[in-house]
């Protein structure tokens, strides 16, 4: 007894069989990379507008900007200048209570030499030293006198503050401190007294900064206790003491 079996041939490939490898030549893959390649690409950089843009912002902050920065310059040169000659006194005076000899801060032409002498001409350079020869006698004709003479320590040495900071001070342009801590009217064999009143100013003037001038004064009162002052007012009371120019 025969059978007929209607055999149908099915597309799908049977379990376990494996699929035809399709291999594609070298040149239709290249050309398949260089294409997606092309897809993903992305453009970078800047327009000549957006450039131009940048540029104008940048010009406008920098316009906002520099002022700003050279203010801040000139105060900070201002009161690092003020600051130094307020250190440099409190030095001398500590040190003339603590020593129990006179203790001088004077200015200086050349205050960064080997042998450092007081005088006119340095623009905001001083010295402090003892000002006893050290030879334990207080009281000898050259103790006392805001001069530095043989055998006398110097405990600080201070450059100008340089720029365009001038600087200026009524009497002899030294401040003498006794044992007591208190300032000297004036030294042995000087003409002029003790400076109490210092000017630092420079091209601004006496230019109105939120409140306070441009410029420092530095009064130095009778006890030895030196003080900053910032008001405009103190600014054209110290021109009129130190004969100074600040406007």
């Amino acid at each position: 007894m025969r059978f007929l079996f209607n055999i149908k041939h099915s597309r799908e490939p049977r379990v376990g069989a494996s699929r035809p490898t399709v291999r594609r030549s070298r040149a239709v893959q290249s050309l398949s990379f260089k294409y997606a390649a092309m897809k993903t690409k992305t453009q970078n950089g800047f327009s000549l507008l957006e450039l131009m843009v940048a540029v104008s912002v940048a010009g406008i902050v920098l316009g906002f900007g520099v002022p700003s920065f050279m203010e801040f310059q000139r105060n900070n040169a201002l009161i690092s200048a003020a600051n130094e000659i307020v250190s440099g006194l409190y030095l001398a005076r500590t040190e003339a209570v603590k020593r129990q000899v006179p203790v001088t801060l004077c200015s200086s032409p050349d205050p960064l030499v080997a042998v450092p002498a007081c005088g006119v001409g340095g623009n905001g350079g001083f010295i402090v030293f003892v000002d006893e020869n050290n030879n334990g006698v207080l009281g000898d004709a050259t103790d006392g006198n805001a001069i530095v003479d043989a055998n006398e320590v110097v405990l600080l040495q201070r450059a100008a503050p340089g720029g365009t900071i001038n600087l200026s001070g009524n009497g002899g342009q030294y401040m003498a401190y006794g044992t007591n801590g208190y300032l000297t009217p004036t030294a042995v064999g000087q003409g002029q007294p003790s400076t109490t009143v210092i000017l630092y100013c420079d091209e601004r003037g006496n230019k109105d900064t939120g409140g306070r001038s441009s410029a420092r004064v530095i009064n130095v009162a009778p006890t030895g206790r030196a003080q900053v002052m910032q008001a405009q007012a103190d600014v054209v009371t110290a021109v009129a003491a130190t004969g100074g120019i600040c406007s």
